[in-house]
């Protein structure tokens, strides 16, 4: 295991660090809560919660809980 694989002292994942994005520019994966909204992965148990992307299409608003990798 190298320096970039080790996660922070906080017991998060590298991605769980990672800014979220507005709510339109998620996969329909990550929107729906079943991806990493930072990498891309396939989420199975374990997520972490990191808050929410929102985001607006007209009077629609797109807001979207954000979960990250274990």
């Amino acid at each position: 295991m190298t320096a970039e694989d080790t996660t922070p002292v906080t017991g998060r994942s590298r991605c769980a660090g990672t800014p979220i994005p507005p709510a339109a520019a998620l996969s329909r994966e990550a929107y729906a809560g079943r991806a990493c909204y930072a990498c891309e992965k396939r989420l199975t148990t374990g997520a972490i919660l990191v808050g929410r992307a929102v985001g607006r299409m007209g009077a629609h608003v797109l807001d979207c809980d954000a979960y990250a990798c274990p």
